[in-house]
């Protein structure tokens, strides 16, 4: 799969089985939360996120916790230590692979000043009443997506939905450090509306430079796309549809980790 960000050229090759879909479009069965806003076309808004100092106090519990975490994990760390200089300590993917298994999959009764303050904040911005439990396997979790500069740290380009229970939900994007016009999460605007015949994708899981991955990744996409970056700073939250293709996001900077929380909310029943 070959694509352009920013002037950027990325590529990966997938070494599994691929298959091209129906001309259905998955949206149209689904709950689109994006659906009412004058954002839909593109399926994602960049918003505020909380007010300054609530923003400094969960900047504060959010880089003690990802500390700890790696603490955890076996690495050594000063208590100031700067989150985006990650890939001097995990110089080696078996330090890195110790540190994300304690970064992933994290129950939201941790999730830095309450999951109730976050959920309140995206009903707000959703104009629904929404939480952080997946209806499908009732789970309540949030990731820290680590990702080291010019690594294979980050997933192929995908759409959420391929796995079934990320179906209905709407997705965040929050920066935590390193997060630029170079890092950030990949995204094909409009293309959570694309029918499956649009898209050859792995038929299971991604296989990509002998790394497997849960979901499976797009092969190829028929005709041109406009990939972007949308680059949310500090204090903003990118919201965006799980049906969108995304993902593929290298990290291009020389110097930074791109560190970012991931979590999914979805409409309470």
């Amino acid at each position: 799969m070959n694509y352009r960000v920013n002037k950027a050229s990325l590529s990966y090759h997938v070494q599994n089985k691929t298959i091209l879909g129906s001309d259905e479009v998955l949206l149209n069965k689904a709950i689109d939360l994006t659906g009412k806003f004058n954002w839909a076309e593109k399926g994602f808004t960049i918003e505020p996120f909380y007010g300054e100092d609530k923003y400094i106090s969960f900047r504060k519990e959010t880089e003690q916790f990802i500390l700890s975490l790696w603490k955890k994990a076996g690495l050594t760390i000063d208590k100031d230590f700067p989150l985006e200089k990650y890939h001097q300590l995990a110089i080696d993917q078996e330090v890195h692979l110790a540190a994300v298994e304690q970064t992933k999959l994290i129950s939201t009764e941790y999730f830095p000043l309450g999951i109730h303050q976050l959920e309140e904040r995206i009903s707000e911005i959703c104009k629904e009443q929404l939480h952080v439990r997946n209806p499908f396997d009732n789970q309540s979790v949030f990731h820290f997506r680590v990702i080291r500069p010019h690594s294979k740290d980050n997933n192929p380009l995908h759409r959420d939905v391929w796995l079934e229970d990320y179906s209905d939900c709407i997705n965040l994007y929050i920066p935590i450090a390193g997060s630029n016009i170079d890092s950030s999460l990949i995204i094909a605007p409009g293309s959570h509306r694309w029918p499956e015949s649009k898209i050859e994708r792995t038929l299971s899981g991604a296989e990509i430079n002998e790394i497997k991955f849960n979901v499976p990744a797009v092969a190829k996409i028929d005709g041109e796309v406009e990939f972007i970056r949308p680059d949310p700073g500090l204090n903003e939250v990118l919201v965006f549809s799980p049906y969108l293709i995304h993902g593929g996001a290298s990290n291009l900077n020389n110097e930074f980790t791109r560190i970012s929380i991931e979590i999914r909310l979805w409409k309470k029943s």
